[in-house]
C-alpha cells in the first residue's frame, strides 16, 4: 500500500458505473480506477472527493505491471473554504486543472513541484484580493517545469517568447509588446501578495494570459491550451 498526498487533475467515466482519476501525487502523476463508484449506494469513496484540484490523502494499491492503482482510502487533505463559493474561483480552478493535466507528465517524485500546487492552492483560498492570480502561477510555474524566462536583460523593452529572454529590438520572433513585456517584469520580480493588489484591466489581464500561453506552447511542445480559457476570459 502507498499512502500519498494528491491533487486532483482530471477524472473520466468508465463505462456506466466506474470513473479513471488522474492525480497528481508526491510520487508523481498516477491515475486510479474507482470501480463502482457511480453506482447510488452508501460508499466510503464517492465522486464528490474528485473535484478539480481537490487535496486529498489516498491510501492505493501499488502496481508494477502498467494496470491502473486502487484507491483504498480517501479524506480531504485540505478542505478548500473559498474556492467552490465563486463563479471566478471555480473558474480559475477549472483552468489550473487542465494546466495541470497537460504540463505534469513525470511519474517521479518531485517535492518542490508539488509543494508549489499545494501551497499556491491554498493560498488562494485564503486570499481576499485574488484576479491576478492565475497569470503569477503561471509565471512562477515556469520554474519548476524548467522553463522560467531569462531575466538577465530585463532593462531592454521586448519580450521574445520564441528565445525566453528580453530584446532591444524586433527581431523576426514573436514578441511581447512593451506594454506587456513591462508587466511580465513585474509579475517576475514581484511576490504574490504585491500581485494581487496591481490594477490591471480586463483587456491587459487577458492580453498578459494569451502571451503566457503562447509561451508555454513554444516551450512545452505537448502543451495544449485549455479549453477552459475562453471562459476564464469571460469573467475575469
Amino acid at each position: 500500500m502507498i499512502h500519498t498526498k494528491a491533487i486532483v487533475l482530471s477524472h473520466l467515466k468508465f463505462q456506466e458505473t466506474s470513473l479513471i482519476v488522474r492525480c497528481y501525487t508526491l510520487e508523481g502523476v498516477r491515475s486510479y480506477l474507482l470501480k463502482g463508484v457511480l453506482v447510488p449506494k452508501k460508499k466510503a469513496i464517492t465522486p464528490a472527493y474528485f473535484e478539480p484540484l481537490s487535496q486529498l490523502e489516498l491510501i492505493t494499491t501499488e502496481r508494477n505491471d502498467g494496470t491502473l492503482e486502487y484507491i483504498k482510502e480517501v479524506k480531504i487533505n485540505y478542505p478548500y473554504k473559498k474556492l467552490h463559493q465563486s463563479v471566478i474561483r471555480s473558474s480559475v480552478l477549472f483552468f489550473l486543472a487542465e494546466i495541470g493535466s497537460s504540463v505534469l507528465k513525470e511519474e517521479h517524485p518531485n517535492l518542490p513541484l508539488f509543494s508549489f500546487w499545494e501551497e499556491s492552492l491554498q493560498w488562494y483560498d485564503q486570499a481576499e484580493s485574488f484576479t491576478n492570480f492565475h497569470l503569477k502561477f503561471l509565471v512562477d510555474l515556469t520554474l519548476y517545469l524548467g522553463v522560467l524566462p531569462n531575466t538577465s536583460a530585463m532593462e531592454l523593452p521586448y519580450f521574445d517568447l520564441e528565445a525566453g529572454v528580453f530584446v532591444s529590438v524586433h527581431n523576426g520572433h514573436f514578441l511581447m509588446n512593451e506594454k506587456e513585456s513591462l508587466l511580465l517584469k513585474f509579475f517576475l520580480t514581484h511576490s504574490m501578495e504585491e500581485i494581487s493588489q496591481l490594477k490591471m484591466s480586463r483587456e491587459e489581464r487577458n492580453d498578459l494570459l494569451e502571451q503566457l500561453l503562447n509561451y508555454y506552447r513554444w516551450h512545452l511542445p505537448a502543451f495544449k491550451i485549455p479549453h477552459s480559457w475562453e471562459v476564464l476570459k469571460s469573467v475575469l
